[in-house]
């Protein structure tokens, strides 16, 4: 079981749908000592993401007697990351709001369903191709990060370049949990992806880098990545 650290994070998240985003939100939050409760229909997922969240259930989220027992309605956020199965999505969201769930961020595959997801009360809804645009339009303004989410008043995940000082050395000379106090969650390098990094991982110069912490320790990072970042960001979303 992966070791929980000390965080200033108090809030309880669910998150449904453990795709590629999905899990790189898991991982993320766990970093930073949120309770975390991924569930998915996949055991093999559920399995996976098991040493990385405080609970990870197989079962149908449709169900709402399974959501009831599982007490979703204390959680303070529900993420539902189910855009290519509209129904399943509209209806988990639904039912994270109608249990009381303070914030719901959904995805959408497009327009109708973010539509669909707006009038049943979904305080935030993202498409793909709508994040895309406004991250191209961060990366004009500031082409040295892009922020892909925020979680929370504090807390979010950017994608940044290599800062020069980082390249060719390994992420257990770097320390960036002590050092920089941020986690980095994800490598992009390339075609490749390269999810929960170990200490003897070197990063290069070409690697696009996905973090998460604070507002202020992310913002910070900004003046280190000296190169403009433009990417995908639909493999993450």
């Amino acid at each position: 079981m992966a070791v929980k650290k000390v965080s200033p994070l108090k809030k309880q998240y669910v998150i449904f749908g453990l795709g590629r985003f999905g899990v790189s939100l898991t991982k993320a939050l766990n970093e930073y000592g949120a309770e975390v409760l991924a569930i998915d229909a996949d055991e093999e997922k559920i399995n996976e993401i098991s040493d990385y969240c405080t609970h990870a259930v197989c079962c149908d989220a449709t169900d709402e007697h399974n959501l009831e027992k599982l007490g979703i309605n204390n959680m303070d956020v529900a993420i539902v990351c189910l855009a290519s199965n509209i129904e399943a999505s509209i209806y988990i969201s639904l039912m994270c709001k109608q249990m009381g769930i303070p914030k719901t961020i959904a995805k959408a595959r497009d327009e109708r369903h973010k539509l669909v997801l707006q009038r049943i009360g979904v305080d935030a809804v993202i498409i793909p191709e709508e994040a895309m645009g406004e991250k191209l339009a961060a990366t004009l303004l500031k082409p040295n990060m892009v922020e892909i989410m925020t979680l929370a008043d504090k807390f979010r995940m950017i994608e940044i370049r290599t800062p020069k000082k980082w390249q060719d050395k390994t992420l257990a000379e770097l320390d960036l949990r002590n050092t920089e106090h941020v986690t980095l969650v994800v490598i992009k390098r390339g075609d490749d992806v390269i999810a929960s990094p170990g200490g003897d991982c070197k990063l290069l110069a070409e690697d696009l880098l996905i973090i998460a912490g604070t507002v202020s320790d992310t913002k910070r990072l900004s003046s280190k990545a000296t190169e403009t970042v433009i990417n995908d960001l639909e493999d993450l979303i």
